[in-house]
């Protein structure tokens, strides 16, 4: 009797430790496609197909940024080196992230789906108050 309390205590303490993980992207940027592949649990045609999806959006948004870099060289203007307004900068990445989503629908099952919407989520509020944490 006293294993199996030992045991129900050890499950519980393994699963609060995985429960405390937080949800999102590794703290160095985007996810693998192997990490991916694991946490949602794809076969082998979806593995290529969300690679496919993710390698093409990656490669328009990097045409997208070439593109600025080589109008605003070109320019003559004051806005060389000025940045995006932060509300179309969330516009943009919603609208890229929206175009992957719709892409992944007819590959991805239902759960799946949910999961990488849950896995791609930004953090909410900022970078947080000036200073530092209290």
């Amino acid at each position: 009797m006293k294993r199996l309390n030992l045991v129900i205590a050890a499950l519980g303490l393994a699963a609060a430790a995985a429960h405390a993980q937080p949800p999102g992207p590794p703290p160095g940027g985007r996810f693998d496609l192997d990490e991916i592949a694991i946490l949602l649990d794809l076969d082998a045609y979806q593995t290529g197909e969300v690679g496919r999806v993710l390698t093409e959006q990656r490669e328009a948004m990097r045409a997208e940024r070439d593109a600025i870099r080589a109008e605003r060289e070109q320019s003559d203007t004051s806005a060389n080196g000025e940045r995006l307004p932060p509300e179309e900068m969330r516009a943009r990445r919603d609208a890229n992230r929206d175009e992957v989503f719709s892409k992944l629908k007819n590959v991805l099952s239902e759960q799946q789906m949910t999961k990488l919407k849950i896995l791609l989520q930004t953090p909410g509020g900022g970078r947080g108050p000036r200073g530092g944490a209290f």
